[in-house]
């Protein structure tokens, strides 16, 4: 929803999300690429990826100028698909919505000294319910909980440690008083801001990519409430318990109600059925993504990435 409002402005372009930033940022982080020849085969590498080739970014990849090596290099190729797809659309500047990014905070940084970022927080137990339907993700309260967590943890990790780089939102007030949080955050980006953003009904669902339009099946009904709180309805009460007594301290510091008050003792057995259907239902998403969904596109990379555990 953020992404789509952001994108609606005239200054930057936000595409679907990239998560090449961390399948090449080894490459970086050893001083890649170290001369010409490797700094046009890692362009023509990043171009071809599979999240950038649903981007439809037109024409061939820049060349890479004579001499640019080394970070420098890295920066210009990594930066070259949100370039040309800010182009594509008349924009300015770029942006990028991965969430999964906030656990690689310090690294961007690292890349782009400059970069602002918009850490999203949402309940977690909300989150919870929404990815009952997605076909990634943990698949059970016990579960979600502490997935939930680490991520709450390493946005306030980021947060503390780059104050000026870092604003940190809540989605409930994004979705109760937009006409206030979204200038609040186009300010801080540095972006120009317009009533029309808020107006999703009429926004591009191109923008979406058409293979994940089924994730975000009320994206188009504009900014609302109705998601906000599901899991007082859709989510049982010994779910709701679960979750707190795995995450209840990161749900009081965002400011949510902790109710019931994770006051609930699980067996070593009951953790480990827990435990076993998360991991059997996540390797039948893998596999039902992966495999059905994508057609295999990008099966060699979200390999790579279980290993490195993202």
């Amino acid at each position: 929803m953020l992404r789509i409002v952001l994108d609606r402005g005239p200054d930057a372009a936000i595409p679907p999300e990239s998560m090449f930033l961390t399948d090449f940022a080894e490459l970086f982080a050893r001083g890649e690429p170290r001369d010409a020849p490797a700094a046009a085969r890692f362009m023509e590498e990043v171009w071809a990826h599979p999240k950038v080739r649903l981007w439809e970014l037109p024409g061939p990849p820049p060349a890479v100028p004579d001499g640019l090596i080394g970070p420098d290099a890295y920066r210009f190729v990594v930066e070259a698909p949100f370039k040309a797809c800010a182009a594509k659309y008349g924009k300015p500047r770029w942006g990028d919505k991965t969430p999964h990014y906030v656990h690689h905070i310090d690294q961007l940084l690292a890349v782009w000294p400059g970069a602002r970022f918009v850490v999203l927080v949402r309940d977690g137990r909300d989150v919870a319910v929404s990815l009952r339907r997605m076909p990634f993700g943990p698949n059970n309260a016990w579960a979600a909980a502490p997935w939930w967590a680490r991520g709450i943890r390493a946005g306030e990790t980021a947060a503390q440690a780059h104050p000026d780089a870092v604003m940190t939102v809540r989605y409930e007030d994004l979705a109760t008083r937009p006409t206030e949080v979204v200038p609040r955050i186009c300010e801080f980006l540095g972006l120009s801001y317009s009533p029309d953003m808020l107006a999703l009904e009429t926004a591009d669902r191109a923008r979406i990519v058409r293979d994940q339009a089924s994730w975000f099946p009320t994206l188009f009904d504009g900014i609302n409430t109705e998601a906000v709180g599901r899991w007082r309805r859709e989510m049982s009460a010994r779910d709701q318990a679960v979750f707190a007594s795995r995450a209840g301290e990161e749900l009081s510091r965002m400011g949510y109600e902790v109710t019931p008050n994770g006051d609930v003792h699980l067996t070593p057995r009951q953790e480990r059925l827990f435990h076993y259907q998360n991991e059997f239902m996540r390797n039948v998403n893998f596999l039902r993504l992966r495999l059905v969904q994508e057609r295999g596109r990008e099966l060699r990379l979200a390999m790579m990435r279980r290993v490195r555990g993202y």
